[in-house]
């Protein structure tokens, strides 16, 4: 649906009838997640191409230049999934303390089984090294070796375990990011201790998460908000600049990967959930091409001064279509799988 108004996502006003209850609660440590400033001229907004816009990476230089002179422009190949079915999908008792950190279905499993039988990224490594006839484009086949980078919840590691086999997809290894936790609202969003998960996972890398061994995003929401009986509607999803906030902090991470570590011939695998990434492909974005929106949550803990000024995450050239956009944009099902192409300056 194409709406007249050019509202941007994200943009809700406080209604005057609301009270934020960050008034009566006192906050005391910002999660390293979070930035500690609010300045917009800060906040960056990354390109994502289509998955058919690369092979290798290109080295751009004007003809004034020389060699010095020259930059090396990357473009890192990254898969989006959202984790399959979890219990709370199915109960819809996102509150009720059984589906804390939720875990998937055998619904779910069988999601995994069959996104892992499909081999997506795979054969979309063979159809962006031809031109879709058969014929090769490039001399050089697409980079394949791979990362999981993925939110610590168990849904989200249970999800990247069973879909993406390490030997047949070269994943040199595994990372649990706070970045990629879905929205703090519920109970089922809160993650478990540190240690509990590196017990049941011992194949993923939780060095991020060493600093924390219990969840600090839910411990600001509920130094924030007060307890799970005490406020019982959105946290985080009220103030979704916070989760922007995640989101970018990601994104540096990848670049930082790719131009300070030297992993620059690396595919990410992003194993996320479902607001997350409604967040990371709509925020600030207008809504007069796709009214794609985060249901009318209203921001009322927003604590910016200017809560106006929402700073998009990613952004779309117009070069690639509407298609595209699209299709990035939309709401994603469980263990959907999308590809996307990180352009780096």
């Amino acid at each position: 649906m194409v709406l007249k108004a050019a509202l941007l996502w994200g943009m809700t006003t406080m209604s005057p009838n609301t009270t934020c209850c960050s008034s009566t609660k006192t906050t005391t440590t910002t999660p390293d997640v979070y930035e500690k400033t609010t300045n917009t001229l800060r906040k960056k907004t990354f390109t994502l191409r289509p998955i058919e816009t690369t092979t290798t990476t290109t080295l751009l230089m004007n003809e004034n230049e020389n060699e010095n002179e020259k930059r090396k422009k990357l473009r890192v190949v990254m898969h989006f999934v959202r984790h399959a079915e979890g219990t709370h999908n199915v109960a819809k008792a996102y509150n009720d303390p059984a589906h804390k950190d939720a875990r998937l279905t055998a619904r779910g499993k069988e999601q995994c089984r069959r996104l892992a039988e499909e081999q997506p990224l795979l054969k979309a490594a063979e159809e962006a090294a031809t031109d879709g006839r058969g014929h090769i484009k490039t001399k050089r086949r697409r980079r394949r070796r791979r990362i999981i980078a993925t939110s610590p919840m168990t849904r989200c590691i249970q999800t990247a375990n069973l879909c993406f086999d390490k030997d047949a997809h070269e994943i040199t290894g595994t990372i649990a990011l706070e970045e990629l936790r879905e929205t703090v609202n519920y109970q089922c969003d809160i993650r478990r201790k540190t240690s509990e998960l590196k017990k049941e996972f011992d194949g993923t890398d939780f060095g991020r998460l060493e600093k924390d061994e219990e969840d600090p995003l839910w411990r600001y929401w509920i130094e924030r908000c007060g307890s799970e009986e005490e406020h019982t509607t959105h946290r985080e999803s009220a103030a979704l600049h916070k989760c922007a906030d995640r989101a970018r902090k990601f994104f540096e991470w990848v670049e930082n990967r790719a131009l300070v570590e030297g992993h620059e011939e690396e595919e990410i695998i992003v194993s996320s959930h479902s607001a997350f990434l409604r967040c990371v492909f709509n925020y600030g974005q207008s809504q007069e091409k796709f009214d794609y929106h985060m249901g009318g949550s209203e921001q009322v803990f927003d604590d910016r001064e200017d809560k106006t000024n929402n700073v998009k995450i990613v952004q779309y050239l117009p070069e690639d279509g509407d298609a595209f956009e699209e299709y990035m944009r939309r709401d994603y099902e469980n263990c959907e799988l999308r590809s996307a192409v990180l352009e780096i300056l």
